[in-house]
């Protein structure tokens, strides 16, 4: 059971299926240049920063200095993105960190990776659907018109109609697939990019610089600019869906990289520019939270900007919401090309879109935006793409510390001095933030205080020692060549992709990043995602014990067997 658990596949392998179908023919249709995935990645991460997270961050966090909050976002993002770029390179097929991680971690990691990437992709889409589903009402009434029902309550249940239909509306433009599909994404991006400039165009012509004065606010916390990092960070969540359709990419080796890139900028320098224009217009102290221009262009006497802004932001929502579907059916069909889901998730319809997942995943997140609290869910939800970007960094570090094909299997699918070290380090950064973010409540008594510093200082020599064992391992070039794969060398014919410097230390530092975002979260997100990961993981494991018990003993001995445990 153990050995299942850590099964990796080699690339030639996850290669061989992306190009096949269920049944040895075609599988995803190759067709995404450069332009579409920019258009993805671009209209999944650009609208809720310039909309929500500006505004939020401004009033209550860091005042003008949000500026900076977002550089730092955007810089961090981008450490990990640049794992992201290699393996992607390396491997383009659908799945993203999933894939990934079942070629260089083994089967359990790919497991939780998916778990995770689904957080970000199909439950944040019924999030965002259920924002636009509310954002709508409150825009409705602000427009005079009485007696409309736009929700029911039946019982637990709460039916938003606006929400529903747009998850309807997305599955259906989603199903078309093909050029009506494209045409959408390419267009649907544009028209978000074109409204966030025209709107921080328009602020700026009213700019005060005096607004900026001072720059960090004595009244805000200290604490309250490394909070707005965290705050900012999320809104670049989103960009590795371009990874993910990385099996659809015509020219992977250079669409995906630049694509990746393209897309960390872009969703950097709208919302600095969104920043500057919104203080530049009114002073921090009067933007609000929830709705920073809308209210901004009011307080100025703008009522038709502020409408066309409410118009706005629900067009740039209804984006974000389907590019975040988009990727979702395309998990669903890496996982069942595995085995971990049924067949039927492997059906593509003739344009090469995965039809039965599709219409899957739009079921699935119509109940999830009928039952689900996502207000509770939201930190819990950025935990998780947290954990997904720390297996990516991992994946590289193995990779490129234990080379490709077979290797010595153990934890995080290394060998001892790669695996466990990398395991450590982990671990360990992450206690070392979360001991510290906790020693500083000034509920606690000073003894707590004190034994919380003490061990995030032992959890971060930890992780020290483990990350200087790991840069002791050799690291390996990971050029492919048919001589390579003989054990001759890489020859002049060798392909060559991009390769993140300065291993293992540059992935090390995108996971301490990372970790300092775990460690923002309260307990209670904790628990749900660990409560959430163990609903996912825990059948699987179930089923795997249930398979090795076959394999070892036949079925009837496996009847027997089930049969006793449940009895004791």
């Amino acid at each position: 059971m153990w050995d299942q658990l850590f099964t990796t596949q080699t690339r030639e392998k996850l290669l061989q299926a992306s190009s096949e179908g269920p049944s040895h023919g075609e599988g995803l249709a190759r067709s995404l240049g450069t332009l579409d995935l920019l258009a993805i990645g671009v209209g999944s991460t650009v609208g809720t920063g310039v909309f929500s997270i500006t505004g939020q961050v401004a009033a209550s966090q860091a005042g003008p200095a949000v500026v900076l909050c977002w550089l730092a976002g955007g810089t961090g993002c981008l450490l990990s993105a640049l794992s992201y770029i290699e393996l992607s390179a390396r491997l383009p097929v659908t799945g993203s960190v999933y894939a990934f991680a079942y070629h260089a971690l083994g089967e359990v990691f790919a497991v939780v990776a998916a778990a995770c990437i689904t957080l970000e992709y199909g439950i944040s889409a019924s999030a965002v659907a259920a924002s636009w589903g509310s954002k709508f009402g409150k825009f409705v009434t602000s427009l005079g018109v009485p007696g409309l029902a736009l929700s029911f309550q039946l019982g637990p249940i709460t039916l938003c109609l606006p929400s529903l239909a747009v998850l309807l509306l997305v599955t259906v433009l989603i199903s078309a697939g093909g050029c009506i599909g494209k045409a959408f994404t390419r267009g649907a991006s544009a028209l978000a990019v074109v409204l966030i400039l025209g709107m921080s165009g328009i602020a700026l012509t009213h700019f005060e610089a005096s607004n900026f004065d001072p720059f960090f606010p004595p009244e805000l916390p200290p604490s309250g600019i490394l909070a707005g990092c965290v705050t900012t960070f999320f809104g670049f969540l989103g960009y590795d869906e371009v990874c993910c359709l990385a099996g659809e990419a015509a020219d992977p080796k250079k669409s995906i990289p630049r694509s990746v890139i393209g897309t960390i900028v872009i969703a950097t320098l709208l919302p600095v520019l969104g920043s500057l224009a919104l203080v530049g217009l009114v002073p921090y102290t009067q933007i609000d939270p929830d709705a920073g221009f809308e209210v901004a262009f009011r307080q100025k006497g703008w009522t038709t900007l502020a409408h066309a802004v409410s118009v706005g932001e629900l067009l740039v929502l209804f984006v974000v919401t389907y590019m975040c579907f988009l990727a979702q059916p395309r998990v669903f069909y890496a996982l069942a090309k595995d085995g971990l889901l049924p067949a039927r998730f492997l059906e593509v319809d003739h344009t090469g879109a995965p039809r039965f997942a599709t219409q899957a995943t739009g079921l699935l997140l119509m109940i999830c935006g009928a039952l689900l609290p996502f207000d509770a869910l939201a930190n819990m939800i950025s935990g998780g793409v947290c954990v997904a970007f720390n297996l990516v960094n991992c994946c590289v570090i193995v990779l490129r510390q234990e080379g490709d094909g077979s290797r010595p299997q153990g934890p995080l699918g290394g060998s001892f001095s790669t695996g466990t070290a990398l395991g450590y380090f982990v671990l360990g950064s992450a206690c070392a933030f979360i001991f510290l973010r906790h020693a500083q409540g000034s509920e606690l008594s000073a003894g707590v205080g004190t034994t919380l510093n003490v061990l995030a200082a032992l959890c971060a020599l930890v992780a020290l020692l483990a990350l200087i064992a790991l840069s002791r391992v050799p690291v390996r070039s990971l050029a492919i060549s048919e001589a390579h794969r003989s054990g001759s060398g890489a020859g002049p014919g060798a392909e060559v992709f991009f390769q993140v410097p300065f291993v293992p230390w540059l992935p090390a530092l995108a996971i301490t990043f990372n970790n300092v975002m775990l460690a923002s979260l309260e307990v209670r997100d904790f628990a749900l995602l660990a409560g959430y990961l163990a609903l996912v993981v825990g059948p699987y494991l179930l089923a795997t014990r249930r398979r090795h018990l076959r394999r070892l003993a036949g079925p009837e001995a496996v009847e027997v067997s089930l049969a006793a445990e449940r009895h004791s």
